[in-house]
């Protein structure tokens, strides 16, 4: 079992425009830790691609208690856990002065170069070092789209969107859901909760459609609000990804 550790200076690249860490920049963050400790165990991506494969995310699941600000240090930890047939799974935990601010959980397979199929992992499981003496209090999980979705945005690809392998990175699926939003709904809310599933691969020029549920209250005082986006590819068969989102009022 190994816990790997990085600290990290949130940046002014990575903040919002309440001046405080945006679910960007921490997804960002944990993409980065993660892509650093599966290197360093000798699954990273330069070793998968000279075997043919690359790594892709399905599942992620954020709990965020609190975000920092531009400047605060913050300490990420990252381990895996043992595989499952095609599923990796790799969760993450968040520090700031020495207080636990965040968790984090995400399923990830092992994409074929060639053909786009996961590979079973059964037999690499030595490789993983994964984690058995403990994990989160949660898992990723499936997202069901409330039946009602409104189109609210209509875009191309673009080459910015773009990661090493050609195709849109995971990260930018969650900036695409962000965008959606107006901005009200991030000067007066914070993120608590995010789920996202990544359901298929998007490309240089595909035309998207943006959609968004309507805001649901989780509670009597209006403190707590839902929201579902998905966006899909114009005459796709299904969405490039799915998210929900639980946040909190801000307090004045």
């Amino acid at each position: 079992m190994e816990i790997f550790t990085e600290t990290y200076k949130v940046r002014s690249t990575q903040v919002n425009l309440n001046n405080q860490l945006g679910l960007y920049g921490v997804l960002g963050m944990l993409q980065d830790i993660a892509s650093e400790h599966a290197a360093l165990l000798g699954f990273g991506y330069k070793e998968l691609v000279e075997r043919g494969f690359f790594w892709a995310l399905v599942q992620q699941k954020l709990k965020m208690n609190y975000w920092p600000n531009w400047n605060d240090r913050i300490t990420v930890k990252t381990w895996s856990l043992p595989v499952q047939g095609v599923y990796a799974f790799r969760e993450f935990e968040l520090f700031w002065n020495d207080q636990k601010i965040g968790e984090c959980a995400s399923t990830w397979i092992t994409m074929d170069i060639k053909t786009r199929r996961p590979i079973d992992l059964t037999a690499q499981q030595g490789l993983f070092h994964p984690r058995t003496d403990g994990r989160l209090s949660f898992q990723t999980e499936r997202i069901a789209l409330p039946e009602e979705m409104d189109l609210v945005k209509e875009f191309e690809v673009r080459m910015s969107d773009l990661d090493i392998n050609s195709h849109v990175n995971n990260v930018k699926y969650t900036q695409w859901a962000l965008d959606m939003m107006s901005e009200r709904n991030h000067r007066e809310f914070v993120i608590k909760e995010y789920d996202i599933n990544f359901l298929s691969e998007t490309f240089m020029g595909d035309v998207m459609q943006g959609f968004k549920s309507k805001g649901r209250y989780l509670d009597e005082e209006h403190k707590l609000v839902e929201l579902y986006h998905y966006a899909q590819k114009i005459g796709g068969a299904k969405p490039a990804f799915i998210s929900h989102w639980i946040a909190e009022r801000i307090k004045p």
